[in-house]
């Protein structure tokens, strides 16, 4: 997946300088990526993390991305592994000033918080930063719960990664914003690796990765568990405009 991530990366135009956030691995698998970068994106900075506190889901690495990344830039965006940006994604991006401008919105129509942030190819600016970053801390991964509800106004909903910048932009008056139409696709989906269909049982890392773009290339997001898939469109090969800001 994050081989697929960084060849779109790759044939974006305005790409700024890339970073790559490996979590607390073992050696094998930081070797992987280590391949996986040099041959797809070997501009990029590896960074490997070291042994920490257990957090939920991949808060603590994603949180923790962003506040190292802020240290050698102004804004951060936020590229997960599961995420393929469009061409002109850097262009667009470049052209909003809002604090937080989001790569697309929330497929499901039925979900309440679509106007919120989101966090899949997002750009995060300065003056969200700062009110961030002061979060981001042991007290918070230690009961994610607890720090919640003792720094923000009730919300019943997730303490998570996503929903921390959702609960720092609404205590400081933020709002996000979204482009016309998506420019990057949320490709990672509920089944994938879960069921034989979504299965990558190859063993050799090029086949691995090929097997993965097969997989993306052919899921259908009507598929029961691929709902919150979001596939990868073809665009003509064009010059591309950049859309207005929204």
């Amino acid at each position: 997946m994050l081989a697929l991530t960084l060849e779109k990366l790759s044939e974006t135009k305005d790409v700024p300088e890339v970073h790559i956030y490996c979590d607390s691995v073992p050696e094998s698998r930081l070797r992987e990526v280590e391949v996986v970068r040099d041959l797809y994106f070997p501009e990029a900075f590896l960074f490997h993390a070291k042994p920490h506190l257990s957090a939920p889901s991949g808060c603590w690495n994603i949180l923790n991305a962003i506040r190292a990344a802020a240290k050698f830039a102004e804004n951060v965006y936020l590229v997960e592994e599961d995420v393929l940006v469009y061409p002109y994604f850097f262009q667009w991006h470049q052209s909003q000033t809002a604090p937080a401008s989001c790569g697309r919105v929330h497929p499901d129509e039925r979900w309440i918080y679509r106007h919120l942030y989101t966090n899949p190819g997002s750009l995060l600016r300065r003056p969200l930063l700062d009110v961030l970053i002061p979060h981001i801390n042991d007290q918070y991964f230690q009961d994610t719960k607890l720090y919640c509800e003792m720094n923000f106004i009730p919300w019943d909903v997730s303490t998570l990664d996503d929903w921390l910048i959702r609960r720092v932009m609404r205590k400081n008056n933020m709002e996000c914003v979204y482009p016309p139409s998506p420019v990057c696709a949320h490709v990672g989906f509920r089944g994938y690796g879960g069921l034989d269909i979504y299965q990558n049982h190859e063993t050799d890392l090029m086949k691995k990765i090929e097997r993965a773009r097969v997989i993306l290339a052919t899921t259908n997001p009507k598929d029961r568990y691929a709902r919150d898939f979001e596939p990868y469109l073809a665009l003509p090969d064009k010059a591309f405009q950049v859309p207005p800001e929204s």
